[in-house]
């Protein structure tokens, strides 16, 4: 059909209102026939509307492209960012490719001007951070002799321990002899305890302000630091202003068993230390927890391992069917190092704690810097008591 021929909108609804005359003299329904007619009036006015929007995308598109074709020529012309380079590899003409393609917001599209997070003078002083309410801690590592030694406690500055040495000699006697005399023999342990003490000094400020509270935190890490140094002098302390560490007592060391290779320790060495202790004793072994790892990979002849593991309840892992307990100051495996002990503790290693920790708030000696320090104090000492009740494993060197 010619276009010409073709009939408009308009000219619909010219013959609408031409049959809507005819109708309302012959029809009472012609209230149907308006409603048609603004139904198909409201239709053309969004139909304009879409036509324009139409023109005006397909302008802005237009413009665009030819904006993206003077670019193009203008950096072929000028060689783009340098000899041997392609304009389009450039960052710019890929934001600008990315901005014509899917528009200002797409993730892809550089932001040159926008508050972000990310940085501080664009917006992230606003940005209000979180502390957690914990602080996390590293773990300590102390040797806890305390937990199977003898431990008590006293009101003077000294301990003397009595210990028996001998006992009387019994010898039969035929009848009518006269029996011979016998007696005890005893000898003395003196302990005398030595202060541990550490100062920690803090701001007013810092206590004040901080998000935790810095008083206790100090009292723990005292109390921790107590326990570490403790524990460290209880195995290697000197005895001279400190505890005297039972694995370089010369009483004990004078009798420590030598491991059979050189620079190691072998399965027949555990099972033979442990023939080295009176029996009666209450053993356990200690040793640091590198020694047990190693001692968890020996086997005997007939392949079963040293190590067994407990049972679930009151059944521990064992070493050779004994307890032991990981204390981290003890040497580890080397030529002539001591890396092993096995004995009664409660019967051979005796501490005593003349008090508990005692804390000192100082307020005044720092008083113009506004500083505290907190001063924590114990008296306290170790030492072997029963040389015969702890053995000691020596690697040969």
């Amino acid at each position: 059909m010619p276009e010409s021929d073709t009939p408009t909108m308009n000219d619909v609804m010219e013959g609408l209102k031409q049959l809507r005359v005819e109708f309302d003299k012959k029809s009472p329904n012609s209230e149907k026939i308006e409603k048609i007619e603004k139904t198909l009036e409201k239709q053309e006015a969004k139909n304009q509307d879409h036509i324009k929007e139409q023109k005006s995308a397909e302008k802005r598109e237009g413009e665009m492209k030819e904006r993206m074709d003077v670019l193009e020529t203008e950096l072929a012309r000028s060689g783009g960012q340098g000899e041997g380079k392609n304009y389009k590899d450039s960052d710019e003409y890929k934001a600008l490719d990315v901005f014509v393609k899917k528009g200002l917001y797409h993730p892809e599209t550089e932001q040159k001007a926008v508050l972000r997070t990310d940085s501080d003078v664009q917006g992230g002083f606003l940005v209000p951070t979180e502390m957690d309410n914990a602080i996390t801690k590293k773990i300590i590592e102390v040797s806890a002799i305390r937990s199977i030694a003898r431990v008590r406690t006293i009101g003077a500055k000294s301990l003397e321990v009595p210990v028996r040495n001998t006992i009387p000699v019994a010898e039969y006697e035929g009848e009518g002899e006269q029996g011979g005399d016998s007696t005890s023999t005893y000898e003395n342990e003196t302990l005398t305890a030595f202060r541990l003490t550490t100062t920690i000094a803090i701001t007013m400020d810092m206590l004040m302000d901080s998000a935790f509270d810095m008083e206790s935190e100090i009292m723990q890490d005292g109390a921790d630091s107590f326990a570490q140094k403790e524990g460290n002098k209880f195995v290697v302390g000197t005895g001279h202003k400190q505890p005297s560490g039972f694995t370089v007592d010369s009483r004990v060391v004078a009798n420590a068993r030598i491991s059979a290779a050189s620079a190691t320790i072998g399965f027949d060495d555990m099972m033979n230390l442990t023939g080295d202790l009176k029996t009666g004793y209450n053993p356990v072994y200690v040793f640091n927890r590198r020694t047990l790892a190693f001692l968890r990979t020996l086997k005997g002849g007939d392949g079963h391992p040293l190590w067994q593991p407990g049972m679930n309840g009151i059944v521990v892992n064992t070493i050779n069917g004994f307890p032991y307990l990981i204390a981290e100051d003890m040497s580890d495996i080397a030529s002539n190092s001591i890396s092993v002990a096995f004995g009664d503790f409660a019967r051979g290693y005796t501490i005593i704690d003349r008090t508990g920790m005692a804390v000192i708030r100082d307020e005044l000696t720092q008083k113009k810097k506004s500083i505290v320090e907190f001063t924590l104090q114990r008296w306290n000492t170790g030492q072997v008591t029963l040389p015969e009740a702890i053995k000691l494993l020596k690697t040969k060197a």
